[in-house]
């Protein structure tokens, strides 16, 4: 590196050791840039879904919280804190955290899709057919909510997931195998969530969250 304090430098090369599957090298080009520059909370949320990869779920959580401290009104942070604390055992504090995110970026189909998961896992109030109405149900993931509002089965959601851009299919084939097992451990379904899981986890770019999602979901199946 031409010059070693080049924060952005760091920040970059993280992103491209995170696409690569390369988490540990991730996590240390990110803490070598929050190291020159604590002030960007990008730097703290990224670092966050890298360790959250890793399954070091408590060193995620508190960077988010530092990302939430420095921009308390962005939506991204709350969402990734979510996700930690819905896989580090505790949904109840996952739904408030997806509740933010989705009040903070109504729009963000994800949001409402997650609080509805959380909900769901925590005994909460889903608020799902009334977020719906903020949504663009004519577009990728509206398929998914209309599964969980009970209005399209899960080979639906699959056919509506073709696409003929292949880059475009597979990341919905990967979103569209997640939500699928999501609902199918609703009916009690197991074996047939855990099929949807394994394409998701086999099938998902490693960056996505389901491709997250899928393997702890499989993890906690195999309990």
């Amino acid at each position: 590196m031409l010059d070693p304090k080049y924060t952005l430098a760091y920040y970059n090369r993280a992103l491209v050791w995170r696409d690569k599957g390369e988490l540990d090298r991730a996590v240390a080009d990110y803490t070598e840039a929050i190291k020159l520059d604590a002030s960007d909370p990008d730097f703290f949320n990224n670092r966050g879904v890298a360790l959250r990869d890793k399954g070091e779920l408590d060193r995620a959580i508190a960077d988010f919280t530092e990302a939430i401290r420095m921009r308390p009104k962005g939506p991204g942070p709350y969402f990734n804190r979510g996700m930690s604390h819905f896989y580090g055992g505790a949904p109840a504090k996952a739904l408030a955290d997806f509740n933010q995110a989705m009040m903070l970026n109504p729009k963000f189909a994800y949001n409402a899709l997650w609080a509805d998961i959380a909900a769901q896992r925590s005994q909460g109030q889903s608020r799902l057919a009334q977020a719906a109405a903020a949504l663009d149900m004519n577009k990728w993931p509206a398929p998914v909510v209309r599964l969980f509002l009970g209005q399209l089965t899960t080979a639906g959601v699959l056919a509506m997931a073709d696409a003929p851009d292949a880059k475009i299919k597979r990341e919905q084939l990967c979103e569209a195998n997640f939500y699928n097992g999501i609902w199918e451990l609703r009916q009690d379904a197991n074996e047939n969530a855990a099929r949807f899981f394994r394409s998701a986890a086999d099938g998902c770019p490693r960056t996505y969250d389901e491709w997250f999602a899928a393997n702890a979901e499989l993890k906690q199946l195999v309990r």
